[in-house]
């Protein structure tokens, strides 16, 4: 699939970092932001800044988007200390990451849980952006490619579509270790992923399919003219508007 006919999207995720002084990257984010129209930009911050950054994203009419960090997969219910998808889509969210691999590995989360997820993120109108991603041990034992087939295979809803769902690759072994994936190694595993959709139809054969793990403004243009990369998927990098704004721009 040609790169050029998907707008890049480039995603910022926060992981458990930001208090109400980040507010201020935000404004100096959307500032450099004003006239991007190349890219498809989602910021997604921890749950309790969603509603302060939803009011600053509308109030400036800006064109970056909200996403959320995860949610739960019941609508509602007695899970103390869990969100739904449909509170975070009252916040003004647009988009829900899924399956992470620190989700998958911290809380043991499965594909089978990620597929309940995104089932009901869906239903609430969320588009989800669901992770997979191999281990250092998989990639070491040529193991790779079967992980992510058994992963996206398990971790895809019923239903889902290239206009609800983006795939994010991100090899664990990649993620926050100052070293991405090599431009052959992504490539080569974007390509088997773009393979795998296919087989479930054409026109899911669409699914914009992005890169997360250690990208950077001086990596990111490289990364993102690689065949069948659609975007990235930023960690640290993301936190500061500067660094931030230097990959969208690289693009």
């Amino acid at each position: 699939m040609s790169n050029e006919l998907i707008k890049p999207i480039i995603a910022g995720n926060w992981k458990m970092n930001g208090l109400e002084s980040s507010i201020d990257e935000l404004v100096k984010l959307i500032d450099l932001s004003s006239e991007i129209i190349e890219c498809d930009v989602i910021i997604i911050p921890p749950y309790t800044l969603l509603d302060r950054f939803n009011s600053l994203l509308r109030k400036d009419k800006s064109i970056l988007k909200l996403g959320a960090q995860d949610c739960h997969y019941m609508r509602s219910g007695s899970y103390t200390g869990s969100i739904s998808a449909e509170m975070v889509k009252d916040l003004g969210v647009q988009y829900v990451v899924l399956g992470h691999s620190e989700r998958r590995i911290q809380y043991h989360e499965t594909s089978e849980l990620v597929a309940k997820k995104a089932t009901i993120a869906h239903c609430s109108n969320l588009k989800t952006i669901i992770c997979v991603g191999e281990s250092l041990a998989d990639r070491n034992s040529g193991r790779h490619e079967e992980a992510i087939q058994h992963q996206l295979t398990d971790s895809l809803p019923k239903g889902f579509t290239n206009l609800n769902t983006i795939i994010a690759y991100e090899p664990i072994w990649a993620i926050g270790a100052n070293n991405s994936a090599s431009v052959v190694e992504i490539s080569q595993m974007h390509r088997f992923i773009s393979s795998l959709l296919l087989k479930y139809s054409k026109e899911n054969h669409t699914l914009p399919i992005i890169y997360g793990g250690s990208v950077t403004q001086y990596n990111a243009k490289d990364i993102i003219n690689i065949e069948f990369v659609n975007g990235l998927l930023v960690g640290g990098a993301s936190l500061k508007a500067d660094s931030f704004f230097g990959i969208i721009n690289s693009i």
